[in-house]
């Protein structure tokens, strides 16, 4: 009997958070992490988020579940999908967990004032931000379909693998195609501040007009600039 009312229990309490408002499992932990909405509809079982943002990355309108048993753990695991991004998210009170995030982004969040323009994939990305500090990161971060001041990089694709640096992400870029080759490095702040450094060497001269109207400086490698701001922003 009292193995039978421990189960009875169990189950009521999943059953209880299971038809909770979304908005109150989120309460306190989504700002914390970083997790921002308009709106909040639905419940921890099923809901949405409307207009969604994580880190300052805007994520628009988010279908989302939470796992009752993870909220019992004071550890909340969101399932999200979106038509931009989808993967799973771990709340506690001092950290955020982002686990196998699938997601296709604009690369204008990074590079609004250098004449870059494309995408931003990410594949199987994790992160783990415990304390306001990187605690592991993987995966892949892929910068693509990109052109610069209206001129497109054909065939140009930039790859990295994130890592933790100190507190901050790092991931190293690399790529070359027809008489253009990219090195770049992209730190990450657990708060969503950024710089990127970017060394580009061209053998194009219709690419190095471009570099030089997009304010790239030259040297006597190439071209180089760097990028600073906020994700999302």
């Amino acid at each position: 009997m009292p193995a039978l009312g421990a189960l009875f229990s169990a189950l009521t309490l999943i059953l209880v958070l299971a038809t909770a408002p979304l908005s109150l499992a989120l309460s306190g932990r989504g700002p914390a992490a970083g997790l921002s909405a308009t709106m909040v509809t639905g419940t921890v079982w099923r809901g949405q988020l409307t207009d969604a943002a994580l880190g300052g990355v805007r994520l628009g309108d988010v279908r989302i579940g939470v796992s009752p048993l993870s909220l019992a753990a004071a550890r909340v695991r969101l399932g999200f999908r979106s038509e931009a991004a989808q993967g799973a998210v771990r709340l506690g009170a001092r950290s955020v967990e982002l686990m196998d995030v699938q997601a296709v982004l604009p690369l204008t969040a990074l590079s609004p004032g250098a004449g870059l323009s494309g995408q931003v994939r990410l594949r199987g990305f994790n992160l783990e931000i415990r304390g306001a500090k990187c605690q592991e990161a993987g995966g892949e971060v892929v910068f693509d379909q990109l052109s610069l001041g209206g001129l497109e990089l054909a065939g140009l694709t930039l790859a990295g693998t994130p890592t933790c640096s100190g507190r901050d992400v790092m991931v190293p870029l690399r790529g070359q195609a027809d008489g253009v080759d990219v090195q770049a490095n992209l730190r990450v702040s657990p708060t969503g501040a950024y710089e990127m450094q970017l060394d580009l060497r061209t053998t194009r001269p219709e690419v190095g007009a471009a570099l030089s109207a997009a304010g790239y400086q030259r040297t006597l490698n190439g071209y180089e600039t760097r990028l600073s701001g906020r994700l999302g922003a």
